[in-house]
């Protein structure tokens, strides 16, 4: 996912973080169960307020990718977030 938004090597990041990195002001992350803490089978790959609470902080533009959002489109515009569903949105470059 990281090498098809920015089309660069991937830096190096911190052991079971969801962040993949910032690329030119806007920071990536990939949701999958467990990255969280949470084993369940929709846990930690859904983003929800809670999911995002517990994402790394960044304070800009944000795109994160996941199996599903149960936040609304107005909220994730107010809050800079693009969502991507895996594996729908995933275009190669």
């Amino acid at each position: 996912m990281w090498f098809a938004e920015t089309g660069v090597a991937m830096p190096a990041r911190r052991k079971n973080s969801a962040l993949l990195g910032v690329h030119q002001g806007t920071a990536h992350y990939l949701l999958y169960n467990g990255i969280l803490g949470d084993k369940t089978v929709n846990g930690g790959n859904v983003l929800t307020r809670v999911t995002l609470g517990e994402l790394p902080a960044f304070d800009g533009p944000r795109v994160i990718y996941g199996e599903a959002c149960r936040l609304s489109e107005d909220t994730r515009r107010a809050l800079g977030i693009t969502f991507k569903q895996t594996p729908y949105d995933i275009k190669a470059r």
